[in-house]
This record gives C-alpha cells, sequence and structure tokens, in this order.
C-alpha cells in the first residue's frame, strides 16, 4: 500500500470504501470474526477518514455514519452492549 500523504485523494476514498465495507462484511460472518483484529482494524478506517480534507470528510460523513450504525448494529449482536467494540464504534459515532 502506498504512503497516505503520497495517494490520490481518488485512490484514499477508494482504500476507506473498501476497508469500511470489507469490515461490515465481516462482521456478517460472524462465526468466522477473529475478535483481535477489530481494535486496529476500526483505528486504521477512522484514522483514514480523518486524513481526508474536510470538505470530502463533509460531502461522505452521511454515508460513513450509515455504515458504522450497521457495524454498530452488528458489533452489539455479536459481542453485546458492554463489550469494549461495541463501545469503540459508539465512540466513533459520538464523537463523528
Amino acid at each position: 500500500m502506498a504512503d497516505r500523504d503520497s495517494m490520490s485523494m481518488n485512490r484514499s476514498l477508494f482504500d476507506l470504501g473498501a476497508r469500511l465495507g470489507s469490515l461490515e462484511g465481516y462482521l456478517y460472518a460472524e462465526e468466522k470474526v477473529e475478535k483481535s483484529y477489530l481494535p486496529g482494524w476500526i483505528e486504521n478506517i477512522v484514522g483514514e477518514f480523518g486524513s481526508l480534507p474536510a470538505e470530502v470528510r463533509s460531502e461522505i460523513a452521511k454515508d460513513y455514519r450509515e455504515v458504522w450504525r450497521k457495524v454498530e448494529a452488528l458489533v452489539v449482536r455479536i459481542y453485546g452492549e458492554r463489550d469494549a467494540t461495541t463501545l469503540q464504534v459508539r465512540g466513533i459515532l459520538k464523537n463523528g
């Protein structure tokens, strides 16, 4: 993967969408979820979103939050209300 600073905006958006979409899909297959990967995966997605220009973040924010809401529902179903992953995702929704 190329350094984020040198990637084009199109590539950055593609990578962000791919990672967030694959996280959602990965959680649908809950019996195969390796929980230890989730905190880093989530942090990487948040970092990628944060590295986008403010104008781009603003333009995609509604869709970004909607996917996180779906991820939240999945982690609650898999791990419960008080799990660290659930709280991490809820923090994103609250602060993002």
